[in-house]
């Protein structure tokens, strides 16, 4: 499904089939790297050779773009071929570059080629299959065999996997100062972050630049201070080998500080639908089990931002930030919600809270029933404190995300959803051994049955606001019932004896 999805938004100009070395070489010297981030919408001087099934395309997200792998059956190939590059002046170089991918039960695979001629074959530099949605890795190579003839290449192969995405090129000499990779950003708080990278030559210092300001430092990883809360920042680096001689730049990696107290009022609640930004601001995130965490999905998976979570089996927590809700009249929270249907159930979603940071997390609410289409949904915020925090648990049960959207936080009058009538429901009888007879307000619709985990056991049709459910075939234990249509919609539990 996923996939399908992602077909449908990607955007590009596919180049093939002019001869490769007929294209303008690109010269690489020791003093000038070649690089590529698709941001121009286009792939320019690249080649695709699609003759395995696979599609390379420019997939366009809110904050950048990249090449991205697409096929419709499994086993499909394609290759992206870089410009003709003239690396004869170097003595060594390198190819960096960023992947992610993503898949469930099969995985994709991300072979990294080059060729020094044009009748030369493609000699494997290194093999990806890595499934994991947040991150993307950098990886770096020594490029061999240096020739005025160059080319390098991303060959993919579909095994099953739902995206595989390149970003973030480069080819550079490496004889005299190399670039750091890996960067990273560790222990944020509200005025400090901890700022990590690796090296690959023989630097005496680096020079680190947040936002613009440049700052040598002799040590890594090395603690920022001095940082404003909830500010955005751009994070590079480049290495200091001595005398005059200093790398490129490294690629630039985004973090935000942590939040200052936000105050809540009558008039003026909290909102957040993560449109403004390339990841969360003032949330943070925990994961629980596994390792996958939750992510702002940049406008890939859907046309505007959400905040998603996947994983075959693991749980994570999507944390606000402290919330004064004391001078709140009758504090609720409204946000929107989907779980598609997997195999055979959905991933889970439970809200929480807590009244300050040594609190224990209290849960509001569990929702482990799919819904195909987004779902608002109100509570009310229980012991409400200067030090508010709720969250967001994703429970990953290998089906289709848990995605999280339009979160507000205020007065009831202020934030509430437009509701419909409320649904009443009456179940007899229940606890049932069997037979129930379902009583409500709406008038025609249908019925749905899940056990515990989400999955669908039993439906029937509404006529007249009445229906009936046969249960006796099933486990001793508490189902959920959910009726849908003339009237609105009801959530109850039936309890089989």
């Amino acid at each position: 499904m996923m996939r399908k999805v992602l077909l449908a938004v990607l955007t590009g100009l596919l180049f093939a089939g002019a001869p490769l070395f007929a294209q303008n070489t690109i010269p690489v010297t020791d003093s000038q790297s070649f690089t590529e981030g698709f941001e121009n919408g286009g792939f320019n001087l690249w080649t695709i050779d699609s003759t395995g099934g696979g599609i390379w395309s420019i997939l366009t997200g809110s904050q950048s773009s990249v090449a991205s792998f697409s096929y419709e059956n499994s086993g499909a190939e394609g290759r992206l071929i870089s410009p003709v590059l003239d690396i004869s002046s170097v003595s060594e170089a390198t190819l960096t570059f960023s992947y992610a991918m993503m898949g469930f039960m099969g995985y994709d695979q991300l072979d990294v080629c080059y060729r020094s001629a044009e009748t030369d074959s493609w000699h494997i530099l290194g093999t990806h299959s890595l499934s994991d949605f947040n991150n993307f890795y950098e990886q770096t190579y020594v490029l061999p065999n240096l020739s005025a003839t160059y080319q390098i290449s991303f060959n993919a192969h579909g095994l099953g996997g739902l995206y595989l995405f390149v970003d973030n090129i480069e080819v550079a000499s490496s004889s005299s100062c190399a670039r750091p990779i890996n960067l990273a950003v560790d222990n944020i708080t509200k005025n400090s972050a901890l700022l990590s990278w690796s090296t690959t030559g023989d630097e005496v210092s680096w020079t680190v630049e947040l936002n613009g300001v440049e700052t040598v430092v002799n040590t890594q990883p090395y603690l920022m201070e001095g940082l404003s809360a909830q500010t955005d920042y751009t994070f590079r680096v480049k290495a200091n080998c001595g005398g005059n001689s200093e790398s490129e730049w490294a690629t630039p990696i985004y973090f935000s500080t942590l939040c200052d107290v936000i105050v809540v009022t009558d008039q003026e609640p909290y909102y957040d639908d993560f449109e403004s930004h390339y990841d969360f601001v003032c949330w943070q995130t925990e994961i629980i089990s596994g390792t996958d965490n939750w992510t702002v999905d940049p406008g890939y998976l859907f046309p505007n931002n959400t905040a998603f979570f996947i994983w075959d089996g693991g749980q994570a927590r999507l944390i606000s930030a402290p919330l004064d809700l004391t001078a709140v009249t009758d504090p609720t929270i409204t946000f929107k919600h989907k779980q598609l249907q997997g195999t055979y159930t959905a991933d889970y979603l439970s809200i929480w809270y807590r009244t300050n940071a040594e609190d224990e997390w209290h849960q509001i609410y569990n929702f482990a029933i799919p819904t195909d289409n987004w779902e608002s949904v109100l509570f009310e915020l229980p012991n409400p404190s200067s030090t508010y925090q709720i969250s967001f648990v994703g429970e990953g049960h290998h089906a289709e995300g848990v995605y999280v959207d339009d979160v507000a936080i205020g007065a009831r009058s202020v934030v509430g959803i437009e509701e419909r009538p409320r649904s009443e429901v009456s179940i007899s009888p229940n606890p049932t051994s069997g037979r129930v007879m379902v009583h409500s307000n709406i008038v025609a619709g249908e019925v749905i049955v899940y056990d515990m985990y989400g999955k669908q056991v039993a439906a029937a049709s509404i006529s007249n606001g009445i229906s009936e459910l046969d249960l006796s075939g099933y486990a001793k234990g508490v189902y959920v019932a959910r009726l849908m249509g003339t009237g609105g919609t009801a959530t109850v539990k039936i309890v089989k004896e």
